[in-house]
């Protein structure tokens, strides 16, 4: 669907526009311009940051288990 979408064969719909930009966190609007270098290096900053979040919340959560784990055997 995405090729034939770039391709100019298939278009989506308004909800879907919609739907899509929610999904990226994005206005619609934005679907339609360009990124410019600024854009480009300020989403690349946030998604670093989302994944460095990510993995501590990983971390927590692998001790927090293991922990627990070692609780349970151990009482």
């Amino acid at each position: 669907m995405v090729n034939s979408i770039e391709g100019h064969r298939a278009w989506v719909s308004d909800k879907t526009l919609v739907a899509l930009s929610k999904a990226l966190g994005i206005e619609v609007f934005r679907l339609f311009t360009p990124e410019t270098d600024i854009q480009k290096q300020d989403r690349n900053q946030l998604l670093t940051h989302r994944l460095m979040q990510a993995q501590k919340d990983i971390k927590a959560d692998i001790i927090a288990d293991v922990d627990a784990h070692f609780r349970r055997l151990l009482n």
